[in-house]
């Protein structure tokens, strides 16, 4: 290169310089003719600097060249002249591009390699998990700050031991067998159980990696995952299944799963057993096939209500079961909730066959005991233990001419006084539980007319079987005991009698033979006079009577005196009807010469006993227990907790606008409403628990035996839940609603009369709400 007016050129370039330029000639040319503006400045520098300064200059250049990226290592060397000036620079470039490019991809894979390492201690050091590393002498070379933490041991401790030294000893050869095949390169994936520090096991799920260096491995990389939680977890959740499973299968309601589209998934065995149909025939939607059209739409609509609503929905279905009879189904849809999603409903079916037959069947015996008492010829009247008068029938009134509100405030009396003691004596023997048939008395009416009775005395229990009082069916046969001595005077005004007399009459022989019967035998009994005069007077009795009438028979004519008594004859169709038999001894001249008997059915009067005893106890409108037996069972209730330590709630209820539902659809559909409500409310409760009518609207509900305040308010949410449905009446739907108040013993109250105070006083807290909620006594609030 020489100096040329402020620039060099060019005077000579070997062949590789001009390959390198990709140029053919560059002799005499400017430098910055062939080089970029940038690396001609650079280089025109450190010329001038050999130039000015007479010594060699070397350095490294870089530019771009068409075949690429060239670096070249370059050394100017000065050619002086004899008088020392400087007249050329020697420019001997020697190419080491590609050693430099080598040189960088060295530096580039070791900074990489750097990275990979600090990656991979990063993984480790920073692991969430245990990691460690073992080699083929299965001992620790190194392992993270978790691993401490998971063992409890200490890096120190833990460094250069065995690994197999922390495995528990009942899992101990497969570990060995585990670590062996790790050692051998393979990458694992199992559990094993170990000692902590403080001799606790810990499960842990163990990945190994194996470190293969030049094909040899030469030791193995773990990752540990602690599971002894989820495993414990796995374990409880197995559990629970299998108590859900066991849930599922022996409940003793029906149960359905469908998901949400209606199809059924799955059904336990009591469906099978309540429908008659197996899961193949009910399976995915199959179901609606089988249903009723008539109810096909109502299913429907539940379905769809439980699923937008995403409460439990209740309704009554019929159904008809596979061998073709239909039954009554309860229906209960509850949804089924998994992390804040509805997937699927549970169905709850219950036949209620049995008990809508029992209600209707109970409403009809309701009905017919009604009817009986209020058409009864016969007074009837219900005392308690005390001997006070509870009620009286249209007949008592009519026959004494008392009504029942002086019998029951005391202000009538019918007893004679001299007869006082005798039903004194009375009172005490129903109180032992004995039945008095047949009794002869004397009763006085109004105005002082005197009446011959023959009253009958049932004891009437509770569902403890204890006596609480008594039914009474007096018979008056004034008329009767005035025929009877004027049958005395006269055979002809006997026969007379007899003949037009509604009740037996009945002639027998000192030998026990009938030589007369009356015209009314054969309509009671279905035999002929001819049937059976001449023929001992036991020939129809029922077995168990016999001993009782033939004593009774035996001792009139051995003198003593006469005995009413109760007993069975078998009527000509085959059955069994109740007589009341009243044996008179027949004399003349103070001689015994035959029996007369009067025998009377009463297979009514006995059925209607039983029914009394029930109205005693039962509400005559719902059917359900009235205001005597609620009281009655929380006092026992009560009395009960104080040894048992549990807790007994009393809910009362109150309906909502019954005076409007009377007014706007009439008393017809009030009476309704309440024993809907009744129906309902009864439907909820426990065979334990009482649920009563106790006035009106108003209804309660006694649960004994309860753990928390949580059941009573289960239970109150169920009773409310129940009145959801709108009663359907004449046409119209009427909606039923409801405010409950509860109480708590002994967290309120130990005495009944409070806690019933109590929870009136909440139920007025939840009238004040508005309607279907329910309110517990709080006694700073209320």
């Amino acid at each position: 290169m020489k100096e040329e007016q402020d620039s060099f050129k060019y005077m000579y370039a070997n062949p590789a310089a001009l390959s390198v330029l990709d140029l053919t000639e560059i002799k005499g040319l400017q430098i910055g003719e062939v080089l970029p503006p940038e690396l001609c400045r650079l280089l025109m520098g450190h010329y001038r600097m050999v130039q000015s300064t007479r010594k060699s200059v070397e350095f490294t250049e870089r530019f771009q060249t068409v075949n690429g990226g060239f670096i070249g290592e370059t050394k100017l060397n000065p050619i002086v002249s004899k008088d020392g000036r400087c007249l050329y620079v020697l420019a001997i470039v020697r190419d080491v591009t590609e050693r430099e490019r080598k040189k960088q991809e060295l530096l580039d894979t070791q900074r990489e390699m750097e990275i990979e390492r600090k990656r991979l201690s990063s993984l480790v050091n920073n692991n969430a998990n245990p990691v460690f590393e073992f080699d083929q002498h299965q001992r620790f070379t190194s392992l993270n700050k978790m691993v401490a933490e998971a063992t409890g041991f200490s890096e120190e401790e833990l460094l250069g031991s065995s690994i197999l030294s922390l495995v528990a000893d009942h899992c101990l050869d497969e570990a060995r067998l585990n670590v062996e095949k790790a050692l051998k390169g393979q990458a694992l994936d199992f559990e094993v159980s170990i000692y902590t520090k403080n001799r606790q096991i810990e499960v842990l799920h163990l990945n190994t990696i194996p470190i293969i260096i030049e094909e040899n491995v030469i030791g193995v990389y773990a990752i540990a995952k602690a599971i002894t939680k989820q495993k414990e977890m796995g374990r409880l959740l197995l559990e629970s299944e299998q108590r859900y499973k066991s849930l599922f299968e022996n409940h003793p309601h029906g149960i359905m799963t469908f998901d949400k589209a209606g199809n059924l998934s799955s059904i336990n065995r009591r469906i099978e057993s309540i429908t008659g149909h197996n899961l193949t025939e009910l399976g995915g939607q199959q179901y609606l096939s089988i249903i009723l059209d008539e109810e096909a739409e109502k299913v429907r609509s539940h379905f769809y209500k439980t699923i937008l609503e995403r409460q439990p929905v209740q309704y009554e279905l019929t159904f008809r079961h596979k061998k073709g009879h239909l039954i009554d189904l309860q229906v209960i849809n509850i949804p089924i909730i998994a992390d804040s999603q509805l997937v699927g409903i549970h169905g709850i079916l219950t036949d209620i066959t049995a008990i809508n037959q029992a209600q209707q069947a109970l409403i009809a015996a309701k009905t017919e005991l009604e009817v009986f008492w209020e058409n009864s010829t016969d007074p009837i009247f219900y005392i308690d233990t005390k001997g006070d008068i509870l009620k009286v029938n249209p007949a008592f009134e009519k026959t004494f001419g008392f009504t029942e509100e002086e019998m029951v405030t005391g202000k009538g009396t019918i007893i004679p006084p001299h007869m006082r003691h005798d039903q004194i004596n009375i009172v005490e023997r129903l109180l032992t539980g004995e039945t008095v048939n047949s009794h002869d008395t004397i009763r006085l009416t109004k105005t002082g007319k005197v009446l011959n009775i023959i009253s009958s005395y049932s004891p009437v229990k509770n569902t403890d079987k204890e006596i609480i009082g008594a039914t009474i069916i007096y018979k008056d046969v004034t008329e009767l005991k005035i025929a009877e001595k004027e049958l005395l005077k006269s055979q002809e005004k006997y026969k007379i009698i007899t003949e037009s007399t509604f009740d037996i009459v009945t002639m027998i022989n000192l030998n026990g033979t009938i030589e007369y019967v009356s015209p009314a035998y054969e309509t009671i009994s279905g035999y002929s006079a001819s049937d059976c005069i001449g023929k001992p007077l036991m020939m129809n009795i029922h077995p168990e009577d016999e001993a009782a009438l033939t004593e009774s028979v035996a001792s009139l004519l051995e003198g003593g005196k006469p005995a009413t008594l109760q007993a069975r004859f078998k009527h000509k169709e085959g059955h069994y009807i109740w007589m009341e038999v009243s044996p008179t001894p027949v004399l003349e001249n103070g001689e015994l010469k035959q029996v007369f008997t009067i025998s009377r059915d009463i297979t009514e009067r006995r059925k209607l006993q039983e029914k009394i005893e029930r109205m005693a106890f039962y509400d005559h409108l719902t059917g359900i227990p009235n205001r005597r037996t609620f009281d009655d069972q929380l006092a026992k209730a009560v009395e009960r907790s104080k040894s048992t330590g549990k807790k007994v709630a009393v809910l009362m209820l109150d309906g909502h606008k019954f005076k409007q539902i009377n007014d706007q659809y009439g008393h017809d559909a009030g009476d309704a409403v309440i024993t809907e409500m009744a129906l309902r409310l009864q439907s909820c409760v426990h065979p334990t628990a009482t649920a009563a009518r106790l006035g009106g609207d108003e209804m309660g509900v006694v649960l004994p035996a309860i753990e928390s305040l949580e059941s009573a308010e289960d239970m109150a949410k169920k009773i409310l839940n129940s009145f959801d449905k709108p009663l359907r009446f004449n046409g119209s739907d009427i909606k039923i609603g409801a405010s409950i108040g509860i109480a708590l013993c002994p967290d309120h109250s130990t005495d009944e009369k409070q806690l019933i105070k109590s929870a009136d006083l909440a139920l007025y807290e939840a009238k004040k709400l508005g309607r279907d909620t329910y309110q517990v006594f709080v006694a700073e609030r209320l």
